[in-house]
């Protein structure tokens, strides 16, 4: 299960090199398919496959921004989700889910415009404004948070809907 969760979320981060809407999409949808190896095979097991995963993405997409997007935040997002749900004071949950994305997402970019800078990425950044990187961001924050509430319903659908069915065809 985990070869072939780790093959799916290669190809659709190879797909989504492809399509320049993916950017966003494909290391999501990537993260998402971790959940089931962590459910079916242990933490253990899905952390491997995020290291496998973003190797082989940062090795053979094309689009090393979507690559580094999984590498720094997506991939792992997913699995550290399930040690911060742990947590009891929802203050402090809600808090240290803002610091990981917001800190994950300063310091991808700070690694793509300095340390190993993308061109178009870097092109594209000196002509926004500073005000518009900021509602960027703002925008990000908002996704991330619709994105948190979703993990929750997915892990729910594949308990309820899928894993019986999972399991009788393995």
């Amino acid at each position: 299960m985990c070869g072939v969760m780790c093959g799916l979320a290669v190809a659709i981060m190879l797909c989504g090199s492809v399509i320049p809407c993916a950017t966003f999409c494909a290391p999501a949808i990537g993260g998402l398919l971790l959940m089931p190896v962590a459910i079916e095979c242990g933490m253990r097991m899905a952390w491997v496959c995020y290291g496998a995963i973003g190797l082989l993405t940062l090795l053979l997409a094309p689009d090393k921004e979507m690559a580094a997007i999984f590498v720094f935040f997506f991939g792992y997002y997913p699995l550290l989700k399930a040690y911060l749900q742990r947590i009891h004071s929802r203050v402090l949950r809600v808090l240290l889910k803002a610091i990981v994305f917001n800190g994950s997402v300063l310091a991808m970019y700070t690694v793509l415009l300095y340390l190993f800078p993308i061109q178009y990425l870097v092109e594209e950044f000196a002509q926004i404004a500073g005000w518009m990187i900021l509602v960027l961001l703002l925008l990000g924050n908002l996704c991330f948070w619709i994105y948190d509430a979703a993990l929750v319903n997915i892990v729910q659908l594949y308990v309820i809907k899928l894993q019986a069915k999972l399991r009788h065809m393995l």
